[in-house]
């Protein structure tokens, strides 16, 4: 059993091909959605959070909300969105109009949170004009994920000033109740990361997105987790984008399954021969999908 808690889908359309092109990106091609359903079913994967990414205010692409809806009506039982808005918009204001896109996504059509990237946007997540969201996540009781770590694609395109730990911390302060994911283990702030989430009366998680590709670190981020007493909020993730893209070979599903058999067994072979304490069964499949179905209330159904 496995729960993807972190992929993308996206229309070519909603890119903008001369910013690709200025910030080193390879102009996507749609999502082949058939390909990728494929491609999860035979990872083994029950079910899989989806979700677009906002880049306007910066970047002048999306991935294109509309096709995140399209996929969540032609595979309801895999798929469970989250809404992708820039928080600030171009003029450093509140973006309200993203604000009511969230609720609408929320109570019309069930997506399960949101989506925030503020490093890419060139805000801090805990500038005031982001705070209605927040609001709004408790309002309406829903996960507030972001990419909120740095990036190894260009030091423009996420600042170190807006991803520093410090800010998401602020926002803990105001909103400790609200349900927060970091992707890929908020790199290159583990431990900061982990001094967060064993804060008590805070409900964040991570995931493992694009942490593969170094077993070593991997499998040594997720003991120093279990001593800190966090393991159980750490979840996998593709972060599917495109393949060919990113950590991508041109066979996705190839890196799905070689990804969960990591997880599964290659990271206890990498902690015995590095006289590291091992991992149990039940943290393996906690990893796998326990934990992401317990943030995402659908543990009965799995």
């Amino acid at each position: 059993m496995v729960i993807d808690s972190h992929l993308h889908v996206l229309k070519a359309e909603n890119f903008d091909e001369v910013t690709e092109a200025q910030i080193g990106h390879r102009h996507p091609e749609d999502t082949p959605i058939e390909d990728l359903v494929g491609w999860l079913v035979d990872a083994g994967v029950h079910k899989a959070v989806v979700m677009g990414q906002d880049t306007t205010r910066m970047w002048n692409s999306s991935c294109g909300e509309d096709y995140v809806l399209e996929c969540v009506n032609q595979y309801p039982d895999l798929f469970v969105p989250l809404a992708a808005v820039e928080a600030v918009d171009r003029s450093g204001r509140l973006n309200r109009a993203g604000l009511e896109y969230v609720e609408r996504a929320v109570l019309d059509h069930h997506f399960k949170g949101m989506l925030l990237t503020p490093p890419y946007g060139h805000y801090s997540s805990d500038d005031p004009q982001v705070y209605p969201f927040y609001e709004k996540a408790l309002e309406l009781d829903v996960v507030v994920q972001y990419h909120h770590c740095a990036t190894s694609a260009g030091v423009a395109l996420a600042p170190y000033r807006y991803c520093r730990p410090e800010s998401l911390h602020n926002v803990l302060i105001d909103f400790p109740g609200m349900k927060v994911v970091l992707e890929h283990l908020n790199y290159p702030w583990y431990e900061e990361l982990f001094f967060l989430m064993a804060n008590p009366g805070v409900c964040v998680y991570a995931d493992l997105a694009m942490t593969y590709h170094r077993p070593l670190t991997l499998t040594w981020n997720l003991v120093k987790a279990k001593e800190f007493g966090v393991l159980d909020k750490i979840m996998y993730a593709s972060d599917y984008w495109a393949a060919g893209a990113g950590v991508f070979s041109d066979n996705p599903g190839d890196d799905m399954q070689r990804w969960i058999e990591l997880i599964r067994h290659g990271i206890n072979e990498v902690a015995e021969r590095s006289g590291w304490p091992t991992f149990t069964e039940d943290e393996i499949e906690g990893i796998l999908w326990r934990n992401a179905a317990r943030l995402y209330g659908f543990e009965p159904e799995v």
